[in-house]
């Protein structure tokens, strides 16, 4: 790596990791204290929710401290004439910008991957200890439909991968007369599949004869339902605010979609993992386009001012369109695949007339 690029990744980290840990320590203050109330009297508990805030905080924070760290490395370097210095040794604009653009685009794909991981699943945890003063999470009451049966969940531990009180019912092919009824205190998944224990099976005839019991009442050590179906996957699928990895968000679109069941929150959730945090290294070709290449023409704190108004507006706007897709509201191919394309033709657009400058 050359001594030039060197030097602007380094200003430009230095500037990352300002804004990142100045701006993690305030978002975590005032979530702490919108729990002051319900914060955990254990110490380990307190450090657990600090650590989460601060993953969970991340998601926000991240996009706009690789935003404003360009923001303040280029115009910093323009009010101290290097700037216009590196321009009259003979660097182009774009051999200035190209290696924070590559710091920032290499940043956002390490995000990404962690979204593969229970990264994904701060705010779960978050909600854990503030709610309930422990990590031992588990959901109440799920119903879920799957080819020609209906399942119910009792209660459901995702992270222990069990379940209690399971009741199935299954109906024939037409989905018109109930066949048969099982019930079991405890399920467990493995091998992607959940096990029912000591299965109770209660066979309905279909034709009842006088004198004749209508149920067959049978015993099962096992018995093997909903395959595919992980434990985060039927705890999200319900939840108001859906936090998933990017792998868990993928499985599940296609047990939907085999299931006939609308995918539009799932596929909201995947593209907000998967293409939502590259709007910060788009937006950042856009940016440099309009760095002054000298501070005696120009108002350094009116375009600093100027383009971090337009970060926020546009920022809000991808974000609120992201949360009205993941809600169901708006196709998520409209509102987040859509401006996502948007904008990242109009950073190639604007790379190329950034390389003619």
């Amino acid at each position: 790596m050359k001594l030039f690029t060197r030097y602007i990744v380094f200003l430009y980290l230095k500037y990352f990791f300002i804004f990142f840990a100045s701006l993690e320590c305030f978002f975590v203050v005032v979530d702490l204290a919108k729990y002051l109330d319900r914060l955990p009297s254990s110490a380990n508990l307190m450090v657990l929710l600090i650590f989460y805030d601060f993953l969970y905080a991340s998601n926000f924070i991240l996009p706009l401290a690789l935003i404003l760290a360009q923001i303040v490395l280029f115009l910093a370097l323009v009010k101290n004439s290097q700037f216009t210095a590196f321009l009259a040794l003979g660097y182009t604009k774009i051999k200035l910008f190209l290696p924070v653009f590559i710091s920032a685009f290499l940043l956002t794909c390490v995000y990404v991957l962690l979204n593969f991981t229970s990264f994904a699943y701060a705010k779960e945890k978050i909600d854990m200890i503030v709610d309930q003063g422990f990590l031992g999470d588990f959901k109440k009451d799920l119903f879920v439909k799957y080819d020609h049966s209906y399942v119910y969940f009792g209660r459901i531990f995702p992270f222990l991968k069990s379940a209690e009180n399971i009741k199935v019912y299954e109906f024939n092919s037409e989905g018109t007369q109930l066949e048969r009824i099982l019930e079991s205190q405890k399920a467990t998944f493995n091998n992607n599949e959940w096990i029912l224990e000591n299965v109770s099976i209660k066979q309905i005839k279909n034709i009842l004869k006088l004198g004749e019991t209508p149920l067959n009442i049978e015993e099962q050590a096992e018995y093997k339902i909903l395959s595919g179906f992980k434990p985060k996957i039927l705890d999200s699928i319900y939840e108001q605010e859906n936090g998933m990895s990017i792998l868990d968000a993928y499985e599940a679109i296609f047990l939907l979609k085999n299931q006939e069941i609308n995918t539009q929150k799932m596929r909201g959730v995947l593209y907000s993992l998967v293409f939502f945090p590259f709007f910060a290294p788009l937006i950042m070709v856009i940016l440099a386009y309009f760095v002054p290449n000298s501070n005696r023409y120009c108002n350094l704190v009116a375009n600093a001012l100027g383009m971090i108004l337009m970060v926020l507006v546009v920022w809000g706007i991808f974000f609120g369109f992201s949360r009205l897709s993941m809600s169901g509201f708006l196709q998520p191919e409209i509102s987040i695949l859509g401006p996502v394309i948007l904008l990242g033709l109009s950073s190639i657009w604007m790379f190329f007339k950034l390389s003619k400058v």
